[in-house]
């Protein structure tokens, strides 16, 4: 064991929509000591359907924070901070057991109830956003009217990290970032509206406690001590919604950067001051320094990951997309298997390869899947740079990022520096409101020595042909979005 694994860290627990992530964070070294990870499944179903079983997230959390204790002692974290998917579904009966499988962001049978609400303006009005698939209120209203005795059944609404509270605490609550994000919040005056609830079929009653992302909710418990290997009494800060805690663990500290968030999905983040996103999404700060206006992709990660077990199962796609020339040999992947963002909102686009010949093989079909996922985030970067300044640097965390293939196309078609915080992400986030709630640092401080990676930019005549590929997917893309 290190020196640093000897002093004080705290524990940033992030629940993916695929994965749980663990580390442990020297908030004075500014270092992650160690981290683990464990996946866990969702059932997709042929109408669109994506459900998670809470169970699984617990039990996958218990076992990671176990897989984590080889490697620190439980008796060094002083504070364990929380993040989680945004937008899902997660209702509570009154002894707080779970009355159905979570929706997740991702489920896109409530297409006809978004349609619907997006129709009623009170919703933009007061809670910021348009009306998507995503959010949680049409995941309610379809609920209400397609299982309303689960609904009935229910006494508490939850999000997906606070769950992960409710086992580790025993207390109810949620923070800001994820009121926002079910579209049932007026961002205005701070408060559940009764109207929201209303119009997709609901009651406010079944609304959570909401407080600030960094506010000790509680300690943990002597039973969830048992099972994860955190000693009885460690504070819990409340966390934040994983969008708005990948902003904190990307150093997305002023409108000067904008952070890109490459994992499953994919989301560009600007600090604005106003409550207008434009044609991007609305989000919190979980530091309350004004908003975050983010553009997404939705199918970033997820698009590789597809690739990967639908058409390379044998081979790795960064091996095969490197064998190809830039531009894929005028193949274009649209990476929407979940609906689109830009150039418009669009629920029901969905991802296609453009101009395929009998001349690609899998080379060209990796690279051009790759691409495809840097040119929409791209995409996602210039939406944000609309709504704010021109940045100095684009912060880039997430998994997509470790593909050599994603960096080039990426930095070839932003005309800004981009760095890779390695160390940075969701997790990180928060570990930081962890550190902050419980007094031990600022976000400032934690983040000086983490290390940045500047993506090198390629010659000038790869950049031209990233270019000319990128001019090509966003023909492609304006015809089926």
């Amino acid at each position: 064991m290190t020196s640093s694994d000897s002093s004080a860290v705290v524990l940033g627990i992030d629940l993916g929509t695929t994965k749980v992530k663990v580390i442990a964070f020297d908030p004075r070294l500014g270092t992650v000591t160690a981290s683990a990870e464990t996946e866990y499944s969702t059932a997709v179903t042929a109408d669109g359907g994506s459900e998670q079983n809470p169970d699984d997230w617990w039990s996958s959390v218990t076992a990671t924070c176990r897989k984590l204790f080889e490697e620190v002692r439980p008796d060094s974290v002083v504070a364990v901070g929380l993040s989680g998917h945004m937008h899902g579904l997660l209702l509570l009966d009154k002894r707080l057991a779970p009355v159905r499988p979570a929706m997740t962001w991702s489920d896109r049978r409530v297409g006809a109830f978004s349609e619907k609400l997006r129709a009623n303006p009170r919703f933009r009005e007061l809670g910021g956003n348009d009306v998507v698939d995503a959010f949680t209120a049409p995941k309610l209203a379809w609920l209400a009217e397609t299982d309303p005795d689960s609904l009935a059944r229910a006494s508490h609404l939850l999000l997906a990290k606070d769950y992960l509270a409710l086992k580790l605490t025993g207390q109810l609550g949620t923070d800001i970032t994820d009121a926002i994000g079910t579209l049932l919040w007026d961002v205005g005056n701070g408060q559940w509206d009764d109207e929201l609830f209303s119009l997709c079929g609901a009651t406010s009653q079944i609304a959570p406690e909401v407080v600030d992302s960094s506010l000790v909710r509680g300690s943990v418990t002597a039973e969830a001590a048992r099972e994860t290997g955190l000693l009885a009494g460690t504070p819990v800060v409340a966390g934040a919604g994983d969008v708005s805690a990948v902003a904190l663990g990307s150093g997305l500290v002023d409108s000067t950067i904008i952070s890109l968030n490459a994992g499953t999905a994919a989301q560009a983040l600007g600090s604005i001051g106003k409550l207008d996103a434009g044609n991007g999404f609305l989000f919190g700060n979980a530091l309350g320094r004004g908003y975050l206006a983010m553009s997404s992709v939705y199918a970033a990660g997820a698009s590789v990951r597809w690739a990967e077990s639908v058409l390379f199962p044998s081979q790795s796609i960064e091996d095969l997309a490197s064998q190809s020339e830039p531009g894929a040999e005028g193949l274009s992947y649209l990476p929407f298997m979940f609906g689109a963002v830009v150039p418009r909102k669009n629920d029901a686009a969905r991802a296609a390869f453009v101009g395929q010949t009998s001349n690609h093989d899998a080379t060209h079909l990796a690279a051009a899947v790759l691409e495809g996922v840097a040119f929409a985030c791209a995409d996602a970067v210039e939406a944000i740079v609309q709504l704010t300044v021109t940045p100095k640097t684009v912060h880039v965390v997430g998994g997509v990022a470790n593909s050599t293939v994603w960096q080039r196309a990426l930095s070839s078609v932003l005309d800004v520096p981009v760095l890779r915080l390695p160390e940075g992400g969701s997790a990180l986030g928060a570990a930081l409101l962890a550190a902050i709630g419980a007094g031990i640092s600022t976000q400032e401080d934690a983040l000086t020595s983490l290390s940045r990676q500047e993506f090198m930019r390629p010659s000038a005549e790869v950049v031209d042909k990233y270019h000319e590929a990128r001019a090509r997917f966003m023909r492609a893309r304006d015809l089926l979005v």
